[in-house]
């Protein structure tokens, strides 16, 4: 019994490609299931709602009001001095 225990069992290799190289091979060529698109579908719809939930939030803050309130004159403000040296270099000539 303690002979056959001892011994080494060698079997040789049949393949070429390593299993390593066979299961990464499966991976990549594995395609996506219909379960699993559809869940990723929702995911995305569900992303989609809560993100368009969050900005409308962000957009009714008195402080986003404000900032943008003000982004809004100066862009006005701007544009009237533009005008204005425009006006001003047109009547010098």
């Amino acid at each position: 019994m303690s002979a056959a225990s001892s011994q080494k069992v060698i079997l040789k290799s049949t393949t070429k490609v390593s299993l390593n190289e066979r299961f990464t091979n499966m991976l990549k060529n594995k395609q996506p299931t219909a379960v699993s698109v559809r869940a990723t579908m929702q995911q995305q719809h569900l992303a989609s709602a809560r993100n368009r939930r969050l900005a409308q939030q962000m957009e009714n803050r008195p402080s986003v009001q404000a900032a943008l309130n003000h982004k809004q004159v100066r862009a006005k403000m701007y544009q009237w001095n533009f005008l204005t040296r425009r006006a001003v270099l047109l009547s010098v000539d």
